[in-house]
């Protein structure tokens, strides 16, 4: 009993290590796409951001490790500034970022965040 017990304890722990990010491939694939389409101006296809505005303005970075520890690792924080162009404080992103609430939906933009993920393991 104590084994199945550590194990079921294992098992739970790694889920909730790993459950902000999980994410299945066709998802991962749709972000891609929607980021493809709708983010790559701005961000660069790998995500890389840096394109000035002015008046100090500069996109993100959205490999950076600091996107993670800006919206907490919360992957719904992330989804809500894509969606309603706020940070992790509801307050307004520079005025560069679009509201893309009315263009993508929820899903949308979780599929775009898992597809962040993938961007982020890449440097």
């Amino acid at each position: 009993m104590k084994r199945l017990t550590a194990t079921a304890a294992l098992v739970l722990l790694g889920a909730a290590w790993h459950g902000a990010h999980a994410s299945t491939p066709a998802e991962v694939a749709a972000g891609r796409s929607l980021f493809n389409a709708d983010c790559v101006m701005c961000h660069h296809a790998d995500g890389r951001g840096g394109v000035h505005f002015g008046h100090g303005v500069v996109s993100a970075d959205l490999r950076a490790p600091g996107l993670e520890r800006t919206y907490r690792g919360d992957d719904a924080l992330i989804a809500r500034a894509i969606l309603h162009g706020v940070d992790q404080n509801g307050k307004p992103l520079h005025a560069p970022m679009p509201h893309w609430d009315g263009t993508l939906t929820v899903a949308q933009a979780d599929d775009v965040v898992a597809y962040l993920h993938t961007l982020k393991a890449l440097h």
